[in-house]
């Protein structure tokens, strides 16, 4: 006899010995009141009407109320496999997945929001220097290692409300909620050293070291997430020109410097990292 077997009949017994003594208890009680004898039959109508009834009754019920409870806990596996699922295709449509970090969607999305007066958060845009070279140097597996590591450095040196992603490429954006210029700027510095800092690939003839740019633009109330990342892009490329391993807030500095006639040689800088 199977588990289930078990449950239908233990409660189509229960269910039958309750009816037979209330049976008995209502057909005992209402002869007494009319003062009609209590013979033998009485005694076989009692018992054996509620177990006739009762018992085919009971087991029918309880072995539908099984068969609904099995497909309601199948219902409930597959709604939770089904909310793993999405979770999981969620988690990969938005995010990056070499590092980890939000994909490039999600994060404008996360920039997207509505800021009180006077909130303002601050975006950074972090890009390692002569990337382009390092891969060709020391391979595309090297690089996507040393992304890694940025990525974690990001990680370790933001606060866990910061959101951080990965724009395209080697390039990588903070979006530092709550802080302006000045204090994301300290940030920023932190970042620098702390990524300049880390022990990259020793190799047998020479130490191979990493470093960023790191560009920094505000973004106040009813800004257009399209517009701060041009700026921070622009402050960016500005670290860049001015030799790289820096840190560049000045949009004005970073505007004049793209106008001059030295445009072309900043767009092959940029390209070359």
């Amino acid at each position: 006899m199977t588990p289930r077997t078990k449950r239908i009949v233990g409660k189509s017994v229960v269910v039958t010995i309750i009816a037979i003594v209330a049976t008995f208890a209502l057909s005992f009680t209402a002869r007494i009141a009319l003062q009609m004898p209590i013979d033998w039959l009485s005694w076989v109508e009692c018992t054996f009407i509620p177990i006739l009834i009762g018992m085919p009754v009971g087991a029918y019920i309880f072995a539908q109320s099984e068969t609904i409870q099995d497909t309601c806990d199948k219902l409930e596996k597959s709604y939770q496999a089904l909310r793993d699922t999405h979770d999981r295709l969620t988690f990969v449509t938005s995010h990056d997945p070499m590092t980890g970090l939000l994909s490039r969607g999600e994060f404008m999305a996360r920039m997207d929001r509505k800021r009180d007066d006077g909130e303002c958060d601050t975006l950074l845009l972090i890009d390692p220097d002569h990337f382009s070279l390092f891969n060709d140097k020391h391979g595309h597996a090297r690089g996507d290692e040393t992304l890694v590591q940025i990525a974690k450095a990001l990680i370790y040196l933001t606060r866990p409300g910061d959101p951080i992603g990965r724009l395209g490429g080697e390039e990588f954006g903070v979006l530092l909620r709550g802080l302006h210029k000045e204090q994301a700027m300290t940030i920023a510095e932190n970042i620098r050293r702390h990524v300049s800092g880390l022990p990259w690939i020793k190799g047998p003839s020479d130490d191979v070291k990493v470093t960023v740019s790191i560009g920094g633009a505000e973004v106040s109330r009813n800004a257009d997430p399209q517009d701060v990342l041009r700026t921070a892009g622009r402050c960016l490329l500005d670290a860049k020109q001015r030799g790289r391993n820096r840190v560049s807030f000045d949009y004005e500095a970073a505007k004049l410097r793209v106008v001059t006639p030295k445009s072309t040689l900043l767009e092959t800088d940029r390209r070359e990292g």
